[in-house]
């Protein structure tokens, strides 16, 4: 009869019996070993996913000083100008108006301005940094302008606001930003506020420089563009 194949796993088996290496002792050996290297294999599989990991994430850039530091954030300097500490505060410009055509026009149906000086505010507003959007405006007559300025009760006035030499003695104008026909147009401010009238001025010379001012009008009081007027 032809003997029946030995199985590979069972010779297997056998070789290992002779030589010895099915003891007790030898197999714990073998036991520990494959334990050591099983640790071996997960702390290198993991030391090397961890690698490829940090590549793709984002580290914050390093700040001096202990992130437990309790720092009380810088309050905001003062800006030596009351109107715009008011204007700070409430989030918003109050602006005593009168219309006039091309400058201040309330645009039908929806209760709001626009025109040359309109846009000359929202330069103004982003400036200050509030929302054009939310600014309220007064509809005063001229000399009710005046007086809304004088008590506070206005931060600008706007719409074909005429610099007179009378109303440069009770109130604070920045410009002339405009002059139409021998009549110059400026902005009307609280009284006793230097500090705003240098800012509106600054805005006024940045627009004139950097083309705005030519801009805007052409798009609300048509062409040829004039020379800009110098600012006082």
């Amino acid at each position: 009869m032809t003997p029946r194949p030995v199985s590979r796993s069972r010779s297997i088996l056998y070789v290992m019996r002779r030589r010895g290496w099915l003891r007790p002792r030898r197999i714990g050996c073998l036991l520990i070993l494959l334990v050591i290297v099983g640790i071996a294999a997960l702390w290198a599989l993991g030391w090397a996913v961890d690698g490829v990991a940090d590549r793709f994430r984002v580290h914050p850039t390093p700040v001096a000083g202990s992130p437990f530091d309790t720092v009380a954030p810088a309050r905001p300097a003062n800006s030596g100008s009351p109107t715009i500490e008011r204007i700070t505060q409430r989030g918003k410009l109050i602006v005593a108006i009168q219309e006039k055509p091309g400058l201040a026009q309330r645009s039908p149906g929806s209760g709001g301005y626009t025109g040359f000086d309109i846009a000359m505010l929202h330069l103004i507003a982003h400036d200050l940094g509030v929302d054009p959007a939310r600014t309220s405006f007064k509809p005063l007559t001229a000399g009710s302008r005046d007086a809304a300025l004088g008590r506070g009760e206005a931060d600008l006035a706007l719409g074909g606001y005429e610099i007179t030499a009378a109303r440069s003695a009770e109130v604070g104008i920045a410009g002339p930003y405009l002059v139409l026909g021998s009549t110059e147009y400026g902005i009307g401010l609280p009284p006793g506020d230097p500090v705003l009238r240098e800012r509106i001025t600054a805005v006024l010379h940045r627009a004139i420089d950097d083309g705005t001012w030519a801009h805007l009008y052409a798009e609300y009081l048509g062409t040829p563009v004039p020379r800009p007027p110098v600012l006082r």
